[in-house]
This record gives structure tokens, sequence and C-alpha cells, in this order.
């Protein structure tokens, strides 16, 4: 063993002898650990921006509530209660996705145990299985709390990008969790291959569902509304799904086609990428707000928690719009694209949302906490 090298050390082995018992997985594969050692870097990285999300919006709603302006706080203000709500409902969302991986990785790793299978390979089955949520969580939460600390250095004005201030170092120190850990664009990319991956090797079927959709979109819609507690919000998931299946199940057929190169069309798989990550941050929250609704002690009235889940679906229903045609436009065309397109229409189709009484519930709930209140 010898190091070479200055200013900076290398470390290099030469037939170095290994024990047998400390050897990670098997002789050739050690890629995979490496592989999966990012996959739970990601998923840490994603939790830690959802937490370092909380303390942020804390920052700038003790901001708003102290600094005057005309006479009243800033927090008055609908503009900077927009903010103070978006920051809140964006890390909940995060903090959501990252309570539901963590448990399902734990889930996996316990059943890989009970088989026999030792600690490592539980780990790694645990983190294997789960790669795409956490590229996922990894990606979203990044993006958040990006988000969170530029409104933070508005709310707090021109003091608000003097380093003597927490929200400088917040806004500069955020920057590279986009970068490290896999990009956010290598990571939007991984989770489409992996997804369309699986499904070449069947691990996943989303040819039938796929196919389903189609049919569906071929029959007579139905004007039937749901009915229940929060059956709007399990449709709009239900129908986010079907238009992931819709949009990466024709671009996959193109391809095996050999109509469409994917390899060579990053921004359908940018667009797609987005699709699920919505999909993921959509579903997580309905889950969590619907556990919510069943305790009788919680930080908040259960309306307010109702009052992120739905703008979030507003918001989402949005940009899945605009994702699925974006996409859909880039390889379809005449009469199939006219079809996608109706599909789009039909499918996307959540109820209209108060978004500005419902995001002033959520800032009021800050203000009065004067922190983190969920």
């Amino acid at each position: 063993m010898g190091i070479k090298g200055s200013s900076t050390r290398q470390v290099f082995f030469e037939n170095v002898k290994v024990p047998v018992e400390n050897v990670l997985g098997e002789i050739g594969k050690g890629h995979l650990i490496a592989f999966n050692a990012l996959n739970i870097g990601r998923f840490k990285l994603g939790a830690m921006c959802a937490g370092a999300g909380r303390t942020v919006t804390t920052k700038a709603v003790q901001y708003a509530n102290e600094r005057i302006q005309f006479d009243q706080p800033i927090g008055n203000f609908g503009a900077i209660q927009y903010k103070l709500a978006e920051m809140a409902i964006r890390t909940f969302a995060a903090e959501s996705m990252s309570f539901r991986i963590s448990q399902q990785m734990q889930d996996k790793k316990a059943a890989a145990t009970a088989e026999g299978k030792s600690y490592g390979q539980s780990m790694l089955e645990a983190a294997e299985e789960y790669a795409i949520e956490c590229s996922i969580l990894k990606v979203y939460g990044s993006e958040v709390i990006d988000y969170c600390v530029d409104e933070n250095v508005q709310i707090h004005g021109g003091i608000g990008f003097s380093e003597e201030y927490t929200a400088a170092r917040a806004y500069r120190d955020s920057r590279i969790n986009r970068i490290y850990e896999g990009t956010n664009e290598i990571n939007r990319l991984l989770m489409v291959d992996q997804l369309l991956r699986r499904a070449m090797k069947g691990k996943l079927d989303i040819v039938n569902p796929a196919w389903a959709v189609q049919k569906e979109l071929s029959s007579m819609p139905s004007m039937d509304r749901p009915e229940g507690p929060y059956a709007e919000e399990h449709k709009a998931v239900g129908d986010f799904k079907k238009i992931v299946l819709m949009c990466a199940g024709a671009a996959a057929k193109m391809q095996m086609d050999g109509k469409l190169n994917l390899k060579e069309e990053q921004e359908i798989l940018m667009n797609c990428a987005d699709m699920l990550i919505d999909l993921y941050a959509a579903e997580s929250m309905l889950h969590r707000v619907q556990k919510l609704s069943a305790f009788e002690q919680k930080a908040q009235p259960q309306e307010v928690y109702d009052a992120m889940l739905q703008v979030f679906l507003h918001d989402a229903t949005q940009r899945m719009s605009k994702n699925a045609t974006d996409a859909l436009v880039s390889f379809a065309d005449g009469d199939l694209l006219k079809t996608f397109l109706m599909g789009v229409k039909r499918f996307l189709k959540y109820p209209p949302v108060n978004v500005k009484e419902k995001r002033r519930m959520v800032a009021a709930a800050l203000r009065n906490a004067n922190q983190w209140a969920f």
C-alpha cells in the first residue's frame, strides 16, 4: 500500500489481502454496494432538506411577525402569507415523502432479515428496491429547500442579503444540494430509466395498467363524482397515475417500435420524471393527511392539513397537465396526439380550490405559532 500525491493524497491498494468476513457483498459486484450507498445518501439528503425547510420556514415566520412596515407586521400582507404558506406546503410534502420511504425501507429490511439474510444484504435489498423513491426525494427535497431559502431572503429584504444574518448563509449553503449525490438532472433521468428497466425485466407491470388506460380513453367518460372522505383526492392521485402510465407507456412503446430513442430525448424523460415526482409527493401527502384525520390530538385542526393537501393537488394538477402535454407533443402527432391530449383533459379534473384562502389559513397557523407548526 502506498500514498501518492502532494496537496491531495490518494491511497492505492496493491496485493492487499482482505479477510473473507470483511468482504462487502459478492466479489466482482462491488459496484452494487456503491450504487446502493448512493441511494441511501439520496434518501438522507432529501430528508435533511425537509428538516432544513422546517428551520428556514421558522426563521421566515419569526421575521415576518416582527418586521413592521406601514404600521403593521409584514406577515399581514397577502404576498408574504403566500410565501410562508408555500414554504410550509412544499416542506410538508417533502417530509411526508421522507416518512413514507423510511417506513418502506424499514419494512423491506425487516422482511429480508426474517428470511435469514444478513444485515448488510437486507440493507442492500431495501436500498435497491426503493432506489427510484430515493431519487425522487433527493430531487424534490433539494428543490424545496432552494425555494425556501430564496423566499426567506426575499422576506428579510435587504438584510437577508447581508452575511450578518442567517438568511444569507442558508441561501448560499443550500445550492450544493441539487448537485451532490448525483445532480438533479441525473437523478431525473435515473428514475425514469429504472422504471422502464424494471418493466422490461418483468419486475414491474406497467404494460397492463397502461393498456387499461388506453382502453379507458376509448370508452365513454363517467359523469359520476366520487363520494366519501378524501374521495376527490384519491381520484386525483389515481388520475395522476393514469397520466404517467399514458405518457411513459406511449413513449416506451414507440421506442420498442423503433420510432423513438429515449436516450436522445432527455426533455421527454425530464417531463416524465417531474410527473413521477408530483405523483409520489401527492400520494404521500394524501396518506399522511388522511392518517392525521383519525388523530384526536395534533398540532393543528384537520382543516389546516386538508388545506395544504388541496393546494398541493390544485397546483400539481396544472403541472401534470403541462408536463404531460410537453412530453406528448414531443413524440406523437396526428390522431394519436389528439387522443392523448383528450386523455390529459379527461384525467386531470381535480375540483377548483380557493387557493388564496387555503394558503392564508396555513400562513395563519404558522404566524400564530411563530414557528413551524405542523
